[in-house]
């Protein structure tokens, strides 16, 4: 291969905006690029999630359309969601809604409520009395969220000395609306795993991890920033299990944490 067919396929597919541009080598067979969902791949997308019913909205990956509907929050990573089809990520319903999608293909998906949050049972709708709330911590008023034992709910009602309350989960009853984009479908392994890493550890830029596939074994290398992120051993083993899931010929993972020989200080060199 010449240095110009070189340069020419090194620059046939830019850096997405979101995907992660960690380092990462592999020794494996390029795979095409793929251009549909199917049903094993490893996607980005952009959605806004609200109900039909009254058109309250509760997710989307826009700020923009977090701050318009008055459900913004300040920590919250605004950018493409990733999803692996068939690992459970996202409602199933919506899962097979996504296959058969191409890349920037938008599509509006309702879900009803048996498939999505399930339907409103009356049997967790209960009158209790004010006292045992106020002993929970509740101060007892309509539209008030409240624990109660193990139980999470909403105060309905307010009948002078006891108040209904409804333990359905919020959604229940509700049939769902999903507008979704298809931003990318990630083809290559390496780029597949970099993304499973920067899921579960989206505090490090992605540029700090290093990918490497070699035969059977799937090798990462992170920071050693990595190392003061509170009970980081439980993502460390959820990105093993994810990467081994990524390249199924895969026997093995290693995980290594770099660190670097610090600099000398300057300041005391004359």
């Amino acid at each position: 291969m010449s240095t110009n067919d070189s340069a020419a396929k090194a620059k046939k597919k830019p850096v997405a905006k979101k995907k992660p541009t960690g380092k990462k080598t592999t020794k494996t067979t390029k795979k095409k690029d793929e251009t549909v969902v199917g049903e094993k791949s490893l996607l980005y997308i952009d959605y806004t999630a609200h109900t039909k019913e009254d058109d309250f909205y509760f997710d989307t990956t826009s700020e923009d359309v977090a701050k318009e509907k008055e459900i913004h929050k300040e920590n919250e990573r605004y950018e493409p969601m990733l999803v692996a089809i068939g690992w459970n990520w996202l409602l199933a319903a919506l899962e097979e809604e996504l296959v058969g999608m191409k890349v920037g293909n938008s599509k509006t998906i309702e879900i009803p409520p048996e498939k999505g949050a399930g339907k409103r049972d009356p049997n967790l709708i209960k009158k209790i009395a004010l006292t045992k709330l106020h002993k929970a911590g509740a101060r007892g008023y309509k539209g008030e969220e409240v624990t109660f034992g193990r139980e999470r709910g909403v105060i309905t009602t307010v009948l002078g000395r006891t108040v209904r309350v409804d333990f359905n989960p919020p959604l229940a009853g509700k049939t769902l609306i999903f507008d979704v984009t298809v931003k990318e479908i990630i083809s290559n392994p390496a780029d597949k795993i970099l993304a499973v890493v920067k899921r579960r550890i989206p505090a490090i830029p992605s540029e700090q991890f290093k990918v490497s596939i070699t035969g059977k074994t799937i090798t990462i290398e992170l920071p050693k920033e990595s190392r003061y992120i509170e009970n980081i051993q439980y993502g460390e083993i959820g990105i093993a299990a994810d990467s081994l899931k990524v390249v199924e010929k895969a026997k093995e993972v290693k995980l290594i944490t770099i660190w670097p020989r610090p600099e000398e200080s300057k300041e005391n060199v004359t």
